[in-house]
């Protein structure tokens, strides 16, 4: 296949889903299929697409916005991009992209495939453009059921939605006995409890529950530490109000009396290392998750996860690891998880490679790409779908998944 893929901010501070992508286009090329790809704004993971795409475009943006003369300038000029290669199929990254995708699907006549990492908004329906979009999708990949069942509830057709969840990349998240050196390297007692949070610092990522479940261990600096690594960004949060909510967070941890135990790291590249030298992991947030691609990377470490009972999280956290989720808000439950994760190496020393197991069993990168495969060469096997408008349409998305992630 011939792939035209659109990027929006190529950069790791996007999170898992521009993660996941990578390996999705980095599988799909090793697949042998060639790829070109349309990006808005560059990033740090731009020079990994240069590696294996053929083309590597820049464009202004995939929306119109505001309806303004020289918004649709640049929408157009955008659109152009697009136009000087003949392709079989267009793939989007994100809802937000489907309009401009599926202007570009429908005059090339090939069929448009998106990707659906996020919940749909809120409390209101998709504006016009979204909605013409997400009618001329061919095929739509949800990373959950969860995600699945918003979207049909938001009146898409079920036979349209496919669910293939995120996979991990296995050659990168390892087993590794690298656990007391990268303590040392971070002034950890090699005996010390050590819970870690890995993503975003912004409010919706709930971290002050974990802040406060963690302070009500009531242990001291030579027996536990705290490890909060990432980047506050966030397409809806400037970095300013980014930096006050982490602040807010340290001001949480000094009235707690717990920023002796508490590690701010900042955004790191050794995020698998991390997970190993913790006992465990916990992903508290409320946006909701669509998935909870750190907990199968902390799991594929061999470090057990906790996560709230929240959107797409307990399909991560199933079988025996349900076990691991708590109930929102619940923090004298996520204390309780902490504790009895406490010493499982001496109580439950084969927890860690049964946690490596199930991710190879049920979320690997591999099966992730050939899922994805499949259903590009489904789409490309039926007719590309037309636009069709809608009867009606909002401009509002719920605040916590921005407008602004359509560029």
């Amino acid at each position: 296949m011939k792939i035209l893929i659109l990027l929006n901010i190529v950069s790791s501070d996007g999170g898992g889903a521009e993660w996941s992508l990578l390996d999705v286009c980095r599988g799909l090329a090793e697949r042998g299929h060639e790829l070109h790809c349309i990006y808005c704004k560059e990033g740090d993971l731009l020079p990994h697409y240069q590696q294996f795409c053929k083309t590597v475009t820049k464009a202004s943006t995939y929306r119109i916005k505001n309806y303004k003369p020289s918004s649709s300038i640049c929408f157009i000029t955008s659109l152009l991009q697009g136009l000087h290669t003949q392709f079989d199929l267009i793939y989007a990254n994100y809802y937000s992209q489907t309009f401009f995708g599926g202007i570009l699907a429908q005059i090339k006549g090939i069929p448009l495939v998106c990707h659906l990492r996020s919940y749909p908004p809120q409390k209101r329906n998709f504006p016009a453009q979204i909605q013409m979009g997400l009618n001329s999708c061919t095929r739509m990949i949800a990373v959950s059921q969860a995600a699945r069942s918003s979207y049909l509830k938001a009146g898409l057709n079920p036979q349209t939605v496919k669910v293939v969840y995120n996979g991990i990349d296995l050659e990168r998240f390892v087993l590794s006995s690298d656990r007391d050196l990268t303590r040392q390297a971070l002034g950890i007692p090699a005996h010390a409890f050590v819970v870690i949070y890995a993503g975003r610092i912004t409010p919706p990522k709930n971290i002050e529950m974990l802040i406060h479940a963690f302070a009500r261990l009531g242990l001291k600096s030579d027996q536990a530490r705290l490890l909060i690594t990432g980047s506050s960004f966030s397409a809806n949060y400037n970095p300013v109000e980014g930096d006050l909510y982490q602040q807010q967070l340290i001001d949480l941890c000094q009235e707690l009396g717990i920023s002796d135990r508490v590690h701010w790291l900042g955004k790191r590249t050794d995020v698998p290392e991390l997970f190993r030298a913790a006992d465990v992991s916990v992903l508290p947030s409320l946006l909701p998750e669509t998935f909870g691609r750190v907990i199968a990377e902390s799991m594929a470490c061999g470090t057990p996860a906790i996560g709230l009972r929240y959107g797409g999280i307990p399909e991560v956290l199933s079988g025996e690891f349900q076990r691991f989720q708590v109930a929102t808000g619940d923090v004298a439950g996520l204390t309780q998880q902490l504790l009895t994760l406490k010493d499982w190496q001496k109580s439950d020393p084969t927890l860690g490679q049964r946690c490596r197991t199930y991710i190879e069993q049920h979320f690997s990168k591999e099966r992730m790409v050939e899922e994805v495969e499949q259903v590009m060469q489904e789409a490309i096997a039926l007719r590309p779908q037309r636009f069709r408008f809608p009867r009606s349409a909002a401009v509002h998305f719920h605040p916590w998944y921005p407008d602004s992630l359509g560029i």
